[in-house]
């Protein structure tokens, strides 16, 4: 009944208060980045004016972690293929967590190759990695300007309220990055063929060991390590493809707070403004659930022809949620889900198997 009142209320003209990410964020997302390797970029095709020699198997693994790709003559890009026998089969399971925009659970068959491992770890060790997260962040963390955050809430009469230039995220990553001047913190770990996984903390590689060790994925190294966090339950990302460098395998374990990852077509025009978190950004949306501690591994389709962001979401007062409470819908406004106030996703990526 809950969720029937709230859905109720949302549904009616301009009821509920809707967040919205303005014009202070505009550049790149978190996993957006510059120019990486000899043909860096942050799309999963790479074009040249003219023809390029052929690659060879070695600088494919050195640049992009990948066994195999192939070049479109017709299009003149080169296309990554990490190996699919990397991850593990799909189960009735996995797509159990993705919806489309109707509200309907995918098929099997429509899943673009998600995989989810509910309680990857337990709340003791959630508690123990925020705590180590909190410290590198402190240490490593940093946010560029044009990431922070104007925030649009608009309530049932149509006022407004608008607060300016927050920064409400910030990320370690030992990957370089620039926007314009500013240059980001390199984590010590380091980034692609020269990572470095005993720079990782702790337990972080433990959570690396684990999944090359168990779960049935069949792994090459870590080429990317990339910690993200998230306040005041503004855990918005402009949808985005990570950049290709990273490698073709990328799990995403998220801690305190659930949220929903929306994977939307990558040739289709997005919807702007406020209709984003009624309607998202396309009609063709997928949205996948990522419960407290669960791990979510997005491979082949989903990771080179899909983007994927979070979206802003909307705020309910709501005295069952015990008051204002931001929330992401699950598909549709029949599923609602409350946030919590703060948010760590750890992100790791990698080759495919050397034997592969």
């Amino acid at each position: 009944m809950q969720r029937t009142r709230l859905f109720a209320c949302l549904a009616a003209p301009a009821a509920g208060i809707l967040a919205e990410a303005l014009r202070s964020q505009r550049g790149p997302s978190s996993r957006e980045s510059v120019r990486h390797g000899r043909r860096g970029g942050v799309s999963h095709c790479w074009a040249w004016s003219s023809k390029p020699e052929i690659t060879s198997a070695s600088a494919l693994w050195q640049d992009f972690g990948v066994r195999r790709a192939h070049y479109s003559l017709s299009s003149q890009k080169l296309i990554l293929e990490g190996c699919p026998s990397a991850i593990r089969p799909p189960t009735p399971e996995d797509s159990q967590r993705v919806r489309n925009m109707k509200g309907d659970v995918v098929t099997e068959a429509d899943n673009p190759g998600l995989r989810v491992e509910p309680n990857f770890i337990d709340e003791a060790e959630e508690e123990q990695l925020a705590q180590e997260l909190r410290a590198y962040v402190d240490k490593y963390g940093f946010c560029f300007d044009v990431e922070k955050v104007s925030v649009q809430l608009v309530d049932s009469t149509g006022a407004t309220q608008e607060e300016f230039g927050k920064n409400l995220s910030r990320r370690v990553t030992g990957r370089p990055e620039t926007r314009g001047a500013e240059e980001g913190v390199v984590a010590p770990w380091g980034y692609g063929a020269d990572l470095d996984v005993n720079k990782l903390p702790p337990l972080v590689l433990k959570l690396v060991e684990r999944l090359q060790a168990e779960k049935g994925y069949k792994l090459g190294p870590l080429r990317d390590c990339t910690i993200n966090h998230r306040t005041g339950s503004f855990f918005m990302i402009h949808p985005h493809v990570d950049p290709p460098a990273d490698g073709p395998h990328v799990f995403l374990l998220g801690i305190l707070s659930g949220a929903v990852l929306t994977f939307t077509p990558a040739d289709t025009a997005p919807r702007t403004g406020l209709e984003i978190e009624q309607r998202s950004w396309t009609d063709s949306d997928l949205d996948l659930l990522i419960r407290r501690r669960s791990l979510v591994a997005f491979t082949g389709s989903a990771r080179y022809e899909w983007r994927h962001g979070i979206r802003a979401g909307f705020q309910l007062q709501s005295p069952e949620l015990g008051g204002p409470v931001v929330c992401d819908f699950w598909g549709s406004m029949k599923y609602i889900l409350p946030r919590r106030q703060e948010r760590f996703s750890v992100v790791l990526a990698f080759a495919d198997c050397i034997q592969s």
